[in-house]
């Protein structure tokens, strides 16, 4: 009888820390991102962004994938630049076409980058308008807004000159 009060315990501590375990490895909790709404994708791109965990920044993370579901959806609905805040928190620049262009990276003296690094322009989508977000210091994901809405959504790889 202890033994199987031993079990029944064991299971129980499990089935408690396997939501714990999942936040840990930056795992949705959704049953699937492919067929989430808008809503439940923003919602959870922000809760597993608010852990700020390494495991999100890995390629093929939940993370990652909620990101370019939530690229693909604020395109198809036309959002607004507010709307696509408030679904994807605090960009890493927005702004118009005339400040992007003011943010280029330059290189000092010593050869170190400085400034903000964003895409140049020519490799970005077009629009009047852009909110970008960085993922792992590394991928930008930029929107490119006409008038109040998002046209165009582009990722671009930092130091992809092509």
């Amino acid at each position: 009888m202890k033994g199987l009060y031993a079990v029944l315990i064991a299971f129980g501590l499990m089935i408690i820390s396997i939501p714990t375990m999942a936040q840990g490895g930056c795992s949705s909790i959704l049953e699937s991102i492919e067929a989430a709404s808008l809503d439940e994708a923003s919602q959870e791109f922000l809760r597993l962004g608010s852990y700020k965990n390494p495991y999100c920044d890995t390629t093929g993370s939940d993370y990652e994938q909620l990101m370019k579901k939530l690229e693909v959806l604020l395109t198809e609905a036309s959002a607004s630049k507010e709307m696509v805040v408030e679904k994807m928190g605090t960009p890493y620049y927005q702004g118009a076409l005339a400040e992007y262009e003011n943010q280029k990276l330059t290189i000092g003296r010593n050869g170190k980058p400085m400034g903000k690094a964003l895409p140049p322009s020519y490799k970005i989508p077009t629009g009047e308008y852009f909110i970008v977000y960085l993922w792992r210091n590394k991928d930008y994901l930029v929107f490119a807004l006409k008038g109040n809405t998002v046209t165009e959504a582009r990722w671009w790889e930092k130091g992809d000159y092509r």
